[in-house]
């Protein structure tokens, strides 16, 4: 059953990110919030051991899935359902944060002993947000800033498992992490800088970002089962 969870998931990846390329909205649309629910089952298909982990890690992909669901409306309906939608995001990258710390289980993380590379991911989310200010509603500068300080925590509570999983899961991990962040950085250049993104680039790189991290905490948790 596990294979047919993986195989499904990737049939709804192909069919969203070619109903992009084709520009096919009704094809997209129906696809999309397939995605996360059908990792979500590969993932659980998979995983034997650490119910706590499995368990937040499933609740962050169903809030992704709340949060691709929220963003589909946000044409022609004011600021609502965008800002919902990033509540769901924020909400799931709370549960990624979780699901990290738990991995690291107590133990002294990575920019405990390198505190200097906090900077760069800081560094990052202050040059996006500097561009991103002025474009930004004065009612949702608050929420953005928030959303940009989870994402970038998320990321962080990532690297601070650089030295305690096998580096092979970590790179993938990271790399998700990274990729998730890249995603949501198009989205919001495209919204509020007035920078065209195709939607097949922010679609792209959140998918393959959810995909490895999940990927890599699935055999992080195998590894110890």
């Amino acid at each position: 059953m596990k294979n047919t969870w993986k195989i499904l998931f990737g049939i709804a990846c192909i069919v969203h990110l070619l109903a992009l390329l084709l520009r096919q909205p009704g094809l997209a649309f129906v696809s999309k919030p397939l995605l996360m629910p059908l990792l979500a089952l590969w993932f659980a298909s998979e995983t034997k051991t650490n119910r706590y982990v499995s368990r937040v890690w499933i609740a962050g992909l169903i809030f992704s899935t709340f949060g691709d669901v929220l963003l589909m409306f946000t044409k022609g309906s004011g600021e609502i359902f965008f800002v919902l939608g990033l509540a769901a995001f924020l909400m799931a990258h709370l549960f990624y944060i979780s699901a990290s710390w738990r991995i690291l289980q107590g133990r002294t993380g990575f920019l405990r002993s390198y505190p200097v590379w906090t900077l760069l991911p800081l560094a990052y989310l202050a040059v996006l947000l500097w561009i991103l200010w002025p474009g930004v509603p004065a009612g949702l500068r608050v929420p953005v800033a928030a959303y940009g300080l989870v994402i970038t925590t998320m990321a962080l509570s990532v690297l601070q498992l650089r030295t305690h999983i096998p580096d092979g899961h970590f790179r993938l991990m990271m790399l998700g992490a990274v990729l998730f962040v890249l995603s949501d950085s198009l989205l919001a250049l495209d919204k509020f800088a007035g920078v065209p993104a195709v939607p097949l680039s922010i679609m792209a790189t959140y998918i393959f970002g959810q995909v490895f991290m999940t990927i890599a905490v699935m055999r992080v948790l195998n590894q110890k089962s």
